[in-house]
């Protein structure tokens, strides 16, 4: 701020700041007092001693926690993911991230204010944390953002994407694609990360919904990437690290979404072969003995096994059982 005399003397100035801006100056009746806006706030001058200092506002009945802001959205809202207790939603509208009451509804909690767009929701299994992904930072990272607090952490820090965050069953570890090449495990409490499997995985927006998926008890990693010709198949990689083994065999292209069973006894997954329709596929991780229609039928012919008989040398031998039919499968 500078003042000037009328007499068209020489300017003079009166604040000295560094940095921020000086806007709006107006000064008292009587000339002792110049109040302006700085960086948003309000200052005074006293023109006696040049010293400039805030204005201290406080408003009375201001509400404790931010007052609701309503808005209405009827576009855009791009993805949904319920708790696992069934008593919380979260969702993305516009980019940001909402949290709300699956019961009951009414005002929504908002988790995000950025300028690039949230993705991937991922409950833990407590439904106490939401985990999400966000491109912030240039590449895009996992954040995490606990409702008890009302804190976010940052949990990844690497240089390429990650995406497709998923808890293991007991909450300790956090499964992620990164650069849609590789699957990693991220350690909560060590915040340490390993390389579990590689593979060529979609990237967002033409990633599929569940390319892999945890056992039930938190063991193993059952994942779907592309071969070297293009087919997706099915592998399984211990969760501590160790060789991935392929599980499926087909020509499949399309498929998106993988699924383990609660027993942990076989994985189910959609399988799209060309330009035919998408049928679900069921592979069994423990041996069974099949069990065909035929079977059934033959069944059928089954005499009861006779008890013990003693030999009479007088009597004819009993007549002896039918063979066993011929094995063919009937369309």
């Amino acid at each position: 701020m500078w003042t000037v005399g009328l007499d068209k003397a020489a300017p003079q100035q009166v604040t000295n700041f560094k940095d921020g801006r000086v806007l709006w100056p107006s000064i008292s009746a009587d000339g002792k007092l110049v109040v302006f806006e700085r960086d948003f706030a309000i200052w005074t001058l006293n023109t006696e001693n040049g010293q400039a200092q805030p204005v201290a506002i406080r408003q009375r009945g201001a509400p404790a926690s931010p007052s609701v802001e309503r808005q209405r959205f009827t576009d855009r809202l791009q993805e949904l993911a319920l708790s696992p207790d069934g008593k919380k939603v979260a969702f993305v509208v516009h980019g940001e991230v909402f949290a709300a009451s699956a019961a009951d509804g009414g005002e929504a909690t908002r988790l995000t204010t950025t300028v690039t767009a949230e993705t991937d929701l991922a409950w833990t299994p407590d439904s106490r944390r939401l985990v999400y992904a966000s491109a912030r930072d240039g590449a895009r990272h996992l954040y995490s953002y606990t409702f008890a607090t009302g804190q976010e952490a940052r949990l990844t820090n690497g240089t390429q994407n990650d995406a497709q965050p998923r808890f293991s069953p007991d909450g300790k570890l956090l499964a992620f694609e990164r650069d849609a090449k590789e699957l990693r495990v991220l350690d909560l409490a060590s915040k340490q990360e390993r390389v579990v499997g590689t593979g060529r995985f979609g990237r967002p927006p033409l990633n599929a919904e569940r390319s892999f998926v945890w056992s039930p008890d938190g063991r193993w990693l059952a994942f779907a990437p592309a071969g070297a010709r293009g087919f997706t198949n099915v592998e399984v990689v211990p969760a501590a690290g160790g060789a991935a083994r392929s599980v499926s065999f087909l020509a499949n292209t399309n498929s998106n979404s993988l699924s383990w069973s609660p027993d942990g006894k076989y994985l189910l997954f959609d399988t799209g072969q060309r330009t035919e329709d998408a049928q679900i596929a069921r592979i069994d991780l423990q041996l069974r003995t099949p069990r065909f229609r035929e079977d059934q039928f033959r069944d059928l012919f089954k005499e009861p096994v006779p008890g013990p008989i003693s030999p009479d040398k007088n009597q004819n031998p009993p007549p002896s059982r039918p063979g066993p039919l011929p094995r063919h499968r009937c369309q």
